[in-house]
């Protein structure tokens, strides 16, 4: 007679884990217990649970960088419009495995106002290792010019 160890029931068991702590987690775009948004102290990068989002000044540009793992390119969408940016990413995942077959949506979606004006036709994004990076190029007003203050 042979032994059997229960390892194929463990194995079983933190796969079930996985996958509840995954739709918790996903189901619509619920943020798990614990995780609020927090602005930290020193910056201004919004932090919700691992993801994190920024808008800072740089060489003459706004320049957004968003956490966005596990989408491809092809799963975002950027939209600049009435002085907003907008981030919408939807992804289609499949698993299936010997005991249980799953059909995982996942969405983000970000809002995010620009606080001057920005050329548009040159606004630039790239997106590598699951993070956004948006240049939005300041638009430079031709009619301000610098002052000196005499004594």
């Amino acid at each position: 007679m042979a032994f059997r160890t229960f390892d194929d029931m463990d194995s079983m068991f933190d796969q079930m884990d996985q996958m509840f702590d995954e739709m918790r987690t996903n189901w619509m775009d619920m943020t798990p217990r614990g995780m609020t948004p927090q602005l930290e102290s020193d910056s201004d990068v919004t932090t919700y649970g691992d993801a994190a989002t920024s808008l800072s000044e740089r060489d003459g540009n706004y320049v957004f960088v968003m956490d966005l793992p596990g989408f491809e390119r092809e799963d975002i969408e950027l939209t600049f419009r009435d002085g907003s940016l907008h981030i919408d990413a939807v992804t289609e995942i499949d698993h299936d495995s010997e005991f249980v077959s799953m059909h995982q949506s996942r969405r983000s979606s970000e809002r995010v106002r620009i606080p001057g004006d920005v050329v548009a036709e040159e606004i630039e994004a790239t997106y590598r290792n699951g993070v956004l990076e948006v240049h939005l190029p300041m638009l430079e007003d031709e009619d301000d010019h610098h002052i000196s203050i005499q004594d």
